[in-house]
């Protein structure tokens, strides 16, 4: 699903790049949206970087919270199962990897959100 949407948005050309005959013109008419001031606004068009990162942080983030969740439960299982007892040090470092993985979560979504609001 990511692939069709950064492609398509790599092979997308904006209205104001695709020139226009003299014969389109007189044909065809355009409606622009302007805002309530009455001036028109032109907007820059997002550049393919952007909207690949706009399709990637959230999954990225979401990767990093289910990758926080599995590392916590199938590292204490699989040390549980194989040995047959908890030790200290193996539950610290399981849970610090996990905390870790969520810590990188929060901050994708959140960096990614500011960077997205800035452009």
């Amino acid at each position: 699903m990511l692939y069709k949407n950064v492609l398509n948005s790599l092979l997308s050309i904006s209205p104001q790049q695709i020139p226009q005959s003299p014969q389109t013109q007189s044909s065809s008419t355009r409606l622009a949206l302007v805002p309530s001031g009455g001036q028109s606004t032109s907007k820059k068009s997002p550049s393919p970087l952007f909207d690949l990162i706009a399709i990637a942080a959230p999954r990225c983030s979401s990767f990093f919270a289910e990758a926080a969740v599995l590392v916590l439960v199938l590292a204490l299982l699989d040390r549980l199962m194989l040995k047959g007892r908890m030790e200290w040090s193996w539950v610290v470092s399981a849970f610090t990897i996990s905390v870790a993985l969520l810590g990188a979560s929060i901050l994708t979504e959140f960096s990614s959100r500011r960077w997205l609001q800035r452009q």
